[in-house]
């Protein structure tokens, strides 16, 4: 008893996580230079460790380290007419990819929260019921496609296709067409799993939903909240002065 307790005082309220997510969201769009997106990136580095929720942090900073050798290199490309627009893809896919690792650091947390907590936090919101189960479905719908992409690339490579790096970048067309056609098969497959899933469990019927755990806006979730807020406000103001 006295263990449930504990996790139920140092739980974060999915909200929480909600709130991020789209101070996230207005940050990577208000914020656009390169030290800025370092800040932003290093702030839900921190903070997903100080959660202990930092199983992903490597992971991110690998994908962040990859994403900026592409920027650099399209911005090497760019010069040569004959390489413009392989350039001009390599930066954008480096530099929207580095943007949109703020709000997804701060998803892949509230993807781990309990659907039913999910939907309580969003129920005590006041907001509908279909609003709470679209998020939580959309929620679980990207690890669902994360599971069934690398599916399709192990039979690829079972067939040879899309061998290494070199192979993929060459035939770059080809590969992306080879996963995008059974992928979106599989994506159609998956909605209607999910949404058969969805009626045998009765949620169309109307109710409140009520979860096993806990759900407590805590003064520790209003704190994270305004440093939340805060932080990339900051950001923001620092570079409207030119210091970024």
């Amino acid at each position: 008893m006295n263990v449930e307790k504990t996790k139920t005082k140092t739980a974060i309220d999915p909200r929480t996580w909600l709130v991020h997510l789209l101070i996230g969201v207005a940050a990577i769009i208000l914020i656009h230079s390169n030290i800025g997106g370092l800040w932003l990136f290093a702030w839900c580095m921190l903070l997903q460790l100080a959660m202990r929720k930092g199983q992903y942090t490597i992971s991110f900073l690998f994908v962040y380290i990859i994403l900026t050798g592409f920027a650099w290199i399209g911005v090497q490309l760019l010069p040569d007419d004959r390489f413009y627009f392989l350039g001009l893809a390599f930066s954008n896919m480096g530099v929207i990819g580095r943007k949109a690792i703020v709000p997804l650091s701060f998803a892949v947390c509230l993807a781990k929260e309990p659907t039913g907590s999910l939907i309580a936090s969003l129920q005590a919101m006041r907001l509908p019921k279909a609003v709470g189960i679209g998020l939580a479905v959309l929620l679980r719908f990207f690890p669902t496609i994360g599971g069934e992409y690398r599916a399709i690339r192990a039979s690829q490579r079972f067939r040879g296709i899309g061998v290494g790096i070199l192979y993929t970048l060459t035939h770059l067309p080809s590969t992306a067409e080879y996963i995008l056609i059974p992928l979106i098969l599989r994506t159609t497959k998956v909605a209607e799993e999910l949404s058969a899933s969805m009626t045998v469990r009765g949620v169309h019927f109307s109710g409140k939903t009520i979860s096993y755990r806990p759900v407590r806006f805590t003064g520790k979730d209003a704190a994270l909240c305004v440093i939340a807020l805060l932080i990339p406000l900051t950001v923001f103001l620092l570079e409207r002065r030119g210091i970024f």
